[in-house]
């Protein structure tokens, strides 16, 4: 199965993804028509199972655009993830230096981590086990977030753990734990400790973002991995946008009949 060398493109390059939320390998191939360089298959905030999750990830690879999985937790996910053959997974809510040395110990294999191996199809079933085992360590993206107050206080050691290559901002998340408002001088003081920590500690740095006005000021800022809007919000958008131009139009009628009955 491809790699897609995430690692290198994140390191080097500017890597924007979409959300996929909604678990259909339709709407995978679809998004891989958008023109966006890599799709973000979200465990955490959707009903994606694991065995769906093999469903998407193919899609992806088949499309082809890479799949990076946002897992739900630090956890037996992580490793099951690649397994399918995600391109780079992102792991949520990291606040510790054990859960972020968890994290590397679940996706590296030896000697940086401790993953098992498996006949998956990340390793096409086994046929390519000796292959997927030898280049994963340096292809495979490992991406964590640092999103609440504790998470930020503990950064700098998070981001000292040999063998992450991205942390992804939370910006909601994070201005909830830490009690302030979105785009408060607080607010942005966080991001800019964490932007600052990651970059001491040769860590690229990304974020979630809801809309694509977002995005020229992380560019600015450094930011190399961007996941920007979802799949279910689009529908949604699109849903509204439609019916604004409806109901307009049910609203113009309404008058013009108001007006003959007079």
């Amino acid at each position: 199965m491809p790699f897609h060398g995430l690692r290198d493109r994140v390191r080097d390059d500017v890597v924007v993804a979409t959300c996929a939320m909604i678990p259909s390998p339709t709407v995978i191939e679809a998004l891989s028509h958008t023109g966006f360089h890599a799709v973000l298959i979200d465990a955490e905030h959707s009903p994606i199972a694991i065995d769906t999750l093999e469903h998407l990830v193919r899609a992806a690879d088949v499309a082809p655009i890479p799949a990076i999985v946002r897992v739900p937790e630090v956890g037996s996910y992580i490793a099951r993830a690649l397994d399918l053959g995600a391109a780079g997974l992102i792991v949520p809510r990291i606040e510790t230096v054990e859960e972020a040395r968890e994290v590397v110990d679940r996706a590296r294999y030896a000697p940086e981590g401790r993953r098992g191996t498996g006949p998956g199809r990340g390793s096409a079933y086994g046929a390519a086990m000796v292959d997927h085992v030898a280049r994963a360590n340096g292809e495979i993206l490992v991406g964590i977030q640092i999103e609440t107050a504790l998470g930020l206080a503990n950064a700098d050691d998070i981001l000292a753990v040999p063998g992450i290559d991205v942390v992804v901002i939370g910006p909601f998340d994070l201005a909830t734990s830490l009690g302030v408002a979105m785009g408060s001088p607080e607010h942005l003081a966080a991001i800019g400790t964490i932007r600052d920590t990651a970059r001491r500690h040769g860590v690229a740095y990304g974020a979630f973002t809801i809309a694509d006005s977002e995005v020229e000021g992380y560019l600015a800022d450094g930011a190399t991995l961007l996941m920007v809007g979802a799949d279910i919000m689009s529908v949604v958008g699109g849903a509204q946008q439609a019916w604004a131009g409806v109901a307009a139009q049910l609203d113009a009628r309404a008058t013009r009949e108001d007006v003959v009955a007079r």
